[in-house]
């Protein structure tokens, strides 16, 4: 997997914090994982075709980067909090 991705630490943050909700893990855990390329364990408990939207996200920098520019994400991640 690719991980040149070209995104803030702000929105690196509001995305590890937002998947720490929705997976039941840690910032921390996630980033660690990430780090070390267990992604399986990231998706394993999630439905098949969010677990495929999840991975083609992550293999994908520019599709990341695009998600990250919408406005209703940023909206949505306002609403919880999250900058």
């Amino acid at each position: 997997m690719n991980n040149n991705f070209n995104v803030s630490d702000d929105k690196k943050n509001a995305l590890l914090q937002m998947a720490s909700q929705k997976l039941g893990k840690s910032p921390d855990e996630l980033q660690s994982m990430l780090e070390s390329g267990q992604i399986g364990e990231l998706t394993q408990n999630l439905d098949p075709k969010t677990a495929g939207q999840v991975n083609a996200l992550l293999n994908n920098p520019k599709a990341l980067e695009t998600l990250l520019k919408n406005d209703k994400l940023r909206a949505m991640l306002g609403s919880l909090g999250i900058k």
